[in-house]
């Protein structure tokens, strides 16, 4: 059964919603803020996501690029919202929506849009299992890096670093980005990240030859590879 969650803090909407698409069969599940939403998408899978805008605790362009940083760009996400303005809805693109409904809107134009997006979806390629950035590559099934075929096996807050920085190379990555989707709202009140870097640029010396981490003054880190030194 194909598996929709809808995050919409306006309880008539979602009441809307849920007796016209539980009808056609769709599995709904809700979440009614930000902070709801992504401890949702955490814990489960969907086939499909219908997402507000103005949402409490986190955005919804926020929980929309959060799909966007776990690499889940193969679920589909239709942005309803009452923000029309052209502005607006390229933004909503811009964070990995894959359509984008203004308010109000028919239930029947809902309907036929998700059709439209699961049918997109099924015929859209598979997830490739690995990252690979001139010479170094990150594999996704079980969290090693590795470098003219030597390998080092990362534990799960540095893999999730490394993929971050590694789907954006050569650009740097945002201090804030990193913390948001390392640790969402719970980010603690040290400074983690810096004794992960730390650790991370250490073990990656030892066994690499090169630290793979820059820090950019103002901004936050980069992956940085030294081609020369890979054999």
């Amino acid at each position: 059964m194909t598996a929709i969650l809808v995050i919409e803090d306006d309880i008539d909407i979602s009441q809307g919603i849920a007796e016209y698409l539980s009808v056609k069969g769709y599995e709904l599940d809700f979440a009614y803020n930000g902070r709801q939403a992504l401890h949702l998408i955490e814990s489960n899978h969907y086939d499909l996501i219908l997402l507000d805008l103005n949402l409490p605790y986190v955005d919804g362009l926020d929980v929309c690029r959060s799909l966007l940083t776990e690499h889940l760009t193969a679920v589909p996400v239709i942005i309803m919202s009452a923000r029309s303005k052209e502005t607006d809805i390229l933004k909503g693109f811009d964070s990995g929506a894959w359509d984008y409904l203004a308010k109000p809107f028919s239930f029947a134009e809902l309907s036929a849009r998700i059709t439209v997006c699961l049918a997109k979806a099924a015929h859209a390629p598979q997830k490739l299992s690995v990252i690979e950035k001139a010479g170094v590559t990150l594999t996704l099934d079980d969290m090693t890096l590795s470098v003219a075929g030597h390998c080092a096996q990362l534990h799960q807050v540095s893999f999730e670093f490394v993929k971050l920085l590694m789907e954006q190379y050569p650009s740097a990555v945002k201090t804030s980005t990193i913390h948001r989707s390392l640790w969402g709202e719970e980010t603690p009140d040290s400074d983690p990240l810096r004794a992960h870097v730390y650790k991370m640029r250490k073990q990656f010396k030892s066994e690499f030859g090169q630290e793979f981490i820059t820090t950019v003054r103002g901004v936050g880190y980069k992956f940085d590879i030294d081609e020369s030194a890979i054999g």
